[in-house]
C-alpha cells in the first residue's frame, strides 16, 4: 500500500491545485467557542472508544488544517475540546499552499494524524482506495451527516471522513443596488445580461472581475462550463481520448462566448484586476455583482459589514436548467498511520456534536451538512435550500486530474485579452489530450 500511495503522491506533487474552492487566504469571523458540557453525539451505532490514560501520558495529535481561512475557528474548538478531554492535546498545523505541502509529506511517508480533506476529489479518493485513510464507517457520530452528502463522500460504500459543510458557487449580488435600479434577481442568462445593461446605463459597474488572479479565473470557467453541462467531464474525456474535439462539441464555444459577454460589463481592464480588487469593488458598492464561491461572502462583509448581499444561482448561458456547482468544503479524516486512533475518533466525535457543529456553521458560514444544525446565514439561504433539495452538481474539478485546470488558466487569460474563441478552442483541445488521453 505504501508504495502505491507514495507513487500517487509523487505524481500529484507537480500540480495539485484542484481545491474545490475553499477560499484559502480569506479571513472568517469567530465567536465564543462551545461551553464545556455541550451536547454529545447521538448514541446509535458504535461510539468512539475511550482513550487509555492509565500511564498518565498525554496523547498528542497533529491536526493538519488545509482550510487556512478557518484557523482561528479551529483554535477555539481545539481549546474547548482539550478542556473537556485533558488527556488529549491537539497540535494544529496550517501552512501556505497546504495541499502541495501535504503531498510532499505523504511522499516522505510523513502523515499527520487528522487532516481536513475534500472527499469528492480524485486525489483524496485515491488515498481512500490505497488505504492511507482510516475506515470510520462504524462510528455513531456519522449518523448526523445528511445521508446524501454522506453517500457522496464515501468510497466503495465506506466512510473515510466526517463531512461538515458544503460550498456553493454562484453570483454574489448587492440587493440594494438591484432594488434601487428596479432590477429583480436574475433567474435566466437573458435576465442577467438585461440587469447588467440597466446598471451600466445608470452609471454602476455591473460586475467585478479578477482576471489577473488566474486561480479565480480558472475557477469561474470551470464552474460555468459545469452549469452549461453538469457532466462536462464526460465530454472532456471524449475529446482527450481523440473521440471528438471542441470544434464538434458545443460547450467550450458556449463557455467562451459567455465569458466574453459578461466582461463587457466589468472593469475597463479586467486583466489588471485581481480578486482583492474585485472584493473592494463589491465592498465599496462600485460593482453590483461578482461570480464567486460562498466563502467570499464573509470576505466581502469583513470589508463592509453593512452591505446587503446574497448569493444567487448562476444562470445557464444556453438557456437550459441551472443547477448549483457545489463541493464538500470541510471534512475531517484520520490517517491510517495515526498511532492514537481512539483519541482521534474522540475529536471527530466532538466535531460532530450538535453544539460544536452549530458553532462551526455559525462562524465558518458555509451551508452545513450536519442535520442538527440550524442554519443562520440569510446571505446563503437560497444556496442552502438548493443544496438540500438536490438541485446541485459536483464541481467538475473534483473529477479532473491534478494540473488540468491550472493548465487551462493561461489560454483563458489569452481569451479575455484577444477575444479569439477559435484559438481558445484549439488550446483547450490540446490540454484535454495532454491530461485525458491516457487517463484510466
Amino acid at each position: 500500500m505504501k508504495k502505491r500511495v507514495l507513487s500517487l503522491a509523487t505524481a500529484a506533487l507537480m500540480a495539485c491545485s484542484l481545491l474545490a474552492g475553499c477560499g484559502g487566504g480569506e479571513t472568517a469571523a469567530t465567536t465564543t467557542a462551545p461551553a464545556a458540557g455541550g451536547t454529545e453525539a447521538p448514541a446509535a451505532g458504535t461510539e468512539a472508544p475511550a482513550v487509555e490514560e492509565a500511564s498518565g501520558e498525554e496523547v498528542v495529535l497533529e491536526l493538519y488544517l488545509q482550510k487556512t481561512n478557518v484557523v482561528d475557528i479551529f483554535k477555539e474548538m481545539i481549546a474547548d475540546f482539550e478542556s473537556k478531554n485533558p488527556g488529549i492535546k491537539i497540535e494544529l498545523t496550517s501552512v501556505p499552499d497546504p495541499e502541495t505541502a501535504l503531498v510532499t509529506r505523504i511522499a516522505s511517508n510523513d502523515y499527520p494524524d487528522i487532516v481536513t480533506i475534500w472527499p469528492a476529489e480524485k486525489f483524496y479518493r485515491d488515498l481512500m482506495r490505497d488505504g492511507a485513510l482510516m475506515d470510520i464507517s462504524d462510528q455513531a457520530f456519522l449518523d448526523v451527516v445528511a445521508p446524501g452528502t454522506r453517500e457522496i463522500a464515501q468510497y466503495d460504500g465506506k466512510d473515510y471522513s466526517l463531512s461538515m459543510t458544503m460550498s456553493a458557487y454562484g453570483i454574489i449580488v448587492n440587493n440594494r443596488l438591484l432594488k434601487e435600479n428596479g432590477i429583480e434577481k436574475p433567474q435566466t442568462w437573458d435576465e442577467l445580461i438585461a440587469a447588467a445593461e440597466t446598471l451600466k446605463a445608470n452609471g454602476i459597474q455591473p460586475f467585478a472581475f479578477y482576471d489577473k488572479s488566474t486561480e479565480q479565473l480558472g475557477q469561474m470557467a470551470e464552474r460555468l462550463i459545469g452549469v452549461i453541462n453538469n457532466d462536462i467531464t464526460s465530454q472532456i474525456t471524449k475529446v482527450g481520448k481523440g473521440e471528438s474535439d471542441w470544434s464538434t462539441e458545443a460547450e467550450v464555444r458556449q463557455l467562451a462566448e459567455a465569458m466574453l459577454q459578461v466582461r463587457k460589463y466589468g472593469q475597463v481592464d479586467t486583466l489588471g484586476a485581481g480578486y482583492e480588487d474585485a472584493f473592494n469593488d463589491m465592498a465599496t458598492e462600485k460593482a453590483a455583482m461578482i461570480f464567486y464561491g460562498s466563502w467570499g461572502i464573509q470576505t466581502i462583509l469583513n470589508l463592509n459589514p453593512e452591505l446587503d448581499i446574497e448569493m444567487i444561482a448562476v444562470p445557464n448561458p444556453t438557456g437550459g436548467d441551472a443547477k448549483v456547482a457545489a463541493s464538500i468544503d470541510t471534512a475531517l479524516s484520520i490517517t491510517e498511520a495515526c498511532e492514537n486512533k481512539e483519541a482521534a475518533l474522540k475529536f471527530l466525535e466532538y466535531m460532530a456534536s450538535a453544539e460544536t457543529a452549530q458553532f462551526y456553521a455559525d462562524n465558518e458560514q458555509n451551508p452545513p451538512v450536519i442535520e442538527t444544525v440550524k442554519y443562520n446565514r440569510p446571505q446563503l439561504q437560497a444556496m442552502a435550500d438548493k443544496l438540500n433539495s438536490g438541485d446541485a452538481f459536483f464541481t467538475p474539478s473534483v473529477y479532473w486530474p491534478a494540473g488540468f485546470r491550472k493548465s487551462w488558466e493561461a489560454p483563458l487569460q489569452q481569451l479575455i485579452l484577444s477575444g479569439d474563441i477559435d484559438t481558445f478552442i484549439k488550446d483547450t483541445d490540446a490540454i484535454c489530450v495532454e491530461y485525458f488521453a491516457n487517463l484510466e
